[in-house]
């Protein structure tokens, strides 16, 4: 589950986990409202929507009604992009050994990935690629493992995009897990043993909760953000949504407690407020608000739960009674998000529900079961499109995986109560 306004994101996403493909031997042709053999879609900030995953990279221009396939390489798959709101892209395949700049008068230019700074170091792999607000370079993270201690090892470089100057590494750290990432930021979870397990389930004990904090020029400075000997702390993860100057994590604390914490900039210390009722597997369901509130979205045999937990520790909750038919046995929640005028959209099952202004009003309701041919099942990522207002639907079938678009207005002039 995606939301687009958030898509890298979140992910989980952040960084992504993005899965592989295998290209078929007749690929069927892109049409408006159908893209093929894609993992997942984002958002550009130019209003671009661009692919990731399989071989191709592929654009649709603002306003545009089909993706542009700007370069593909056979045999390989497209696993790392960045995006910038001059219309430029950065993107990587896991075996070539280059990082593609596409600049906005439509160069294509190669710049080798970096190599390992210290010895003994295997599987070094592009982790992320941001832009640089200076205009001039790109931060690559890489992430590889010690060969003797197999632990992780992380690496930021500063990268020239005119590739004049070698790759410069800005960042290090060993023995640590990377939870998020952004031109701004990196974070990280670092355990108080060596080589114990740490990840999105665990990390018990944490000995911090740091970040690497990058200037325009890519110059990095580390901050503790929690010291495990000031609080006991489970773990940590990023909460997904929408993003602002500040940081949102969840953190795990003894005896099952969850909290929130909120790191704003240039506070001291973070602002802290209680999760209650929140089972730590489910991160996926829970999205950061532009007002700094979090939605928590939950479903059962019942019904649906959307719960909105306010600045003050207090929460707001609504249900959706859940509908007694045989052929609404699917009750996951497949995706969910916020349209760009504030309005949710949850799709739950086979159903795509659109909610007014007042969350707790009653949603219309879509039947979405006719997009899934046969052989294919939800790939539980949806991506919203605010140009557009529309959400394309991704759908797994045998060896990949495809979109359908769903133009939000029209759906709603169909819905049902």
């Amino acid at each position: 589950m995606r939301l687009a306004t958030a898509l890298l994101l979140s992910t989980l996403i952040p960084s992504f986990a993005l899965a592989e493909g295998v290209e078929s031997k007749r690929p069927k042709a892109d049409t408006a409202d159908r893209v093929n053999a894609v993992t997942t879609m984002l958002n550009a900030p130019d209003g671009a929507l661009v692919t990731v995953g399989f071989n191709a990279l592929r654009r649709m221009a603002p306003g545009a009604k089909k993706f542009e396939t700007l370069h593909a390489i056979k045999g390989d798959s497209l696993y790392r992009i960045a995006m910038n709101d001059r219309g430029e892209l950065l993107a990587t395949w896991e075996k070539d050994p280059s990082i593609h700049y596409f600049t906005r008068d439509r160069r294509h230019v190669q710049l080798p990935k970096p190599t390992s700074p210290r010895e003994n170091i295997y599987e070094l792999n592009v982790e992320e690629l941001h832009f640089l607000p200076n205009g001039r370079d790109a931060l690559v993270h890489m992430k590889g493992r010690e060969t003797n201690l197999i632990i992780n090892y992380d690496v930021t470089f500063r990268v020239s995009l005119d590739g004049r100057t070698p790759p410069k590494p800005v960042a290090q750290m060993i023995g640590a897990r990377k939870i998020d990432m952004t031109a701004d930021r990196a974070i990280y979870v670092l355990p108080k043993k060596p080589g114990q397990r740490c990840e999105h389930l665990t990390c018990n004990p944490v000995e911090a909760v740091v970040a690497d904090f990058f200037d325009a020029d890519g110059n990095a400075q580390r901050k503790t953000l929690l010291d495990g000997k000031a609080m006991e702390i489970g773990n940590a993860n990023v909460v997904w949504g929408q993003k602002g100057p500040s940081i949102l994590l969840r953190i795990d604390l003894p005896k099952n407690q969850d909290v929130f914490a909120r790191f704003r900039p240039g506070a001291e210390k973070p602002d802290l407020w209680p999760l209650k009722g929140f089972s730590s597997y489910d991160d996926r369901l829970l999205y950061a608000l532009a007002t700094g509130e979090v939605l928590q979205v939950k479903a059962d045999e019942k019904g649906l739960t959307l719960t909105r937990h306010l600045l003050d520790g207090s929460q707001q909750v609504s249900t959706v009674p859940a509908r007694i038919e045989r052929e609404d046995w699917d009750r996951k929640v497949h995706g969910f998000g916020v349209r760009r005028d504030g309005r949710l959209w949850v799709h739950w099952g086979r159903h795509l529900l659109l909610f007014g202004k007042n969350p707790a009003e009653a949603p219309r309701s879509h039947d979405l079961e006719p997009l899934l041919a046969r052989f294919t099942e939800w790939a539980d990522v949806d991506i919203y499109v605010p140009g557009q207002d529309a959400l394309w639907v991704g759908l797994d079938r045998t060896r990949s995986r495809d979109y359908v678009r769903v133009n939000l207005a029209d759906i709603e002039k169909r819905a049902r109560p």
